[in-house]
């Protein structure tokens, strides 16, 4: 089980390196026990991704099975970019710094959810142009946050860092259209 103390230094770790700080990466257990904590990070911002699909109207006309297909999705786009890192990693001849990497997007997911859920209520409780442009620098915030951490973890140019983050935006977006398919969207 995950300690408050290791759950502490993993979300500053990610607030370093959301602050352009390299050295946010020293905060991480990158060892195989740190690796599975990291996955408490996803974890802890599930009730704010939840919330953010409610006000999508993702729940609307029904709770079980929409909850049950997000939920799932949820979990396969939490383990889908790390499995598929797994093997990038050893063409990128970074496969010594996968775990480092895999625990640092871990757990900047949190600080990138801390940036996204304000901005997503803020332009559903007061809907205008103005929020709208809120909610897209908020996420070209978080793709630049996302293109540093790997930058930083796996130690490879900002330009292969971005195709990384392609590539994650691509998984997540192949799992949601699954998702929304089940649920008949």
């Amino acid at each position: 089980m995950i300690t408050a103390g290791e759950i502490i230094a993993g979300v500053f770790g990610a607030w370093r390196l959301a602050r352009r700080d390299p050295t946010g990466l020293i905060w991480f257990d990158s060892s195989p026990r740190g690796f599975v904590n990291s996955f408490w990070g996803p974890a802890l911002i599930l009730p704010g991704f939840l919330v953010l699909q409610t006000l999508d109207g993702t729940f609307e006309t029904d709770l079980l099975r929409p909850l049950a297909v997000e939920l799932i999705a949820y979990v396969i786009g939490c383990v889908s970019f790390p499995l598929a890192m797994s093997h990038i990693s050893e063409g990128l001849e970074r496969s010594h710094l996968y775990t480092r990497f895999v625990v640092a997007y871990n757990w900047s997911q949190v600080i990138q959810m801390a940036v996204l859920l304000p901005a997503g209520l803020l332009i559903h409780l007061a809907p205008s142009d103005g929020m709208a442009m809120l909610n897209m620098a908020a996420t070209i915030v978080v793709l630049v946050y996302q293109a540093y951490v790997a930058h930083q973890a796996l130690d490879v140019k900002p330009a292969s860092a971005g195709l990384l983050v392609l590539l994650d935006l691509s998984l997540g977006a192949l799992i949601q259209m699954i998702a929304n398919r089940l649920m008949g969207a």
